[in-house]
């Protein structure tokens, strides 16, 4: 089990190296899928991984688990226009899983949003936020996708609890630099953003070339 932790508060902690659009993107509320489909003319999910692994050391408690047992773990790159934008890593309690989450199992390349925000049944936790290091165990998942971005020194990440019968969701989203410049949509309200038709997700890049576009 890794044992780094963040810092993870009810707003997102100021930082110089987090400019206004990139925190409109981390803070804003309703479908992250779908404010990523309307700012962009190509999306698509590429799913990285989705086996059951140890939770961080920051994440088995926010998910209620009585000590660090195997989660369901699933990780995707939310991808902009073929540049990766946002690396959203979920867990969620395999002991409840197949009856609170029976859409996890088949999700493939599909947006989990699209599953989470039409169901009336999944109540959602206010938000957390931190700012991730290179360090951080989810930077280190991450830059084993995308090597490049160890560079950068600091990343906003945001993440909730989402809740469906009895079993609970933990989703956590970090920003990549591709938000730094590409539009943040108004805000649309904390209710279940309808997602747009149309939707990529079937074609998938190249490793080599997800690299060169981060």
């Amino acid at each position: 089990m890794q044992r780094l932790r963040a810092a993870w508060h009810a707003h997102l902690p100021f930082d110089a190296a987090i400019p206004l659009n990139q925190r409109r993107w981390a803070t804003g509320e309703g479908s992250l899928t779908a404010r990523l489909m309307s700012a962009s003319s190509r999306f698509r999910v590429e799913r990285l991984a989705q086996a059951p692994q140890l939770p961080f050391a920051d994440e088995w408690q926010a998910l209620g688990l009585d000590r660090p047992l195997p989660a369901i773990t699933r990780e995707v790159l939310l991808i902009c226009d073929d540049v990766p934008a946002v690396f959203a890593h979920t867990i969620v309690d395999a002991f409840r899983a197949r009856r609170d989450w029976p859409f996890l199992r088949g999700l493939g390349n599909r947006p989990l949003g699209g599953a989470l925000f039409v169901d009336p049944r999944v109540r959602r936790d206010p938000f957390q936020f931190a700012r991730l290091s290179p360090h951080h165990p989810l930077r280190q998942a991450l830059q084993r996708v995308l090597p490049t971005l160890a560079s950068v020194p600091m990343l906003p990440a945001r993440r909730s609890v989402f809740r469906r019968g009895g079993g609970a969701m933990l989703v956590t989203e970090v920003f990549l630099p591709d938000l730094l410049e590409r539009a943040a949509p108004a805000n649309t309200g904390a209710g279940g953003t309808r997602l747009p038709r149309r939707i990529d997700t079937h074609n998938t890049l190249p490793r080599q070339e997800l690299r060169q576009a981060s």
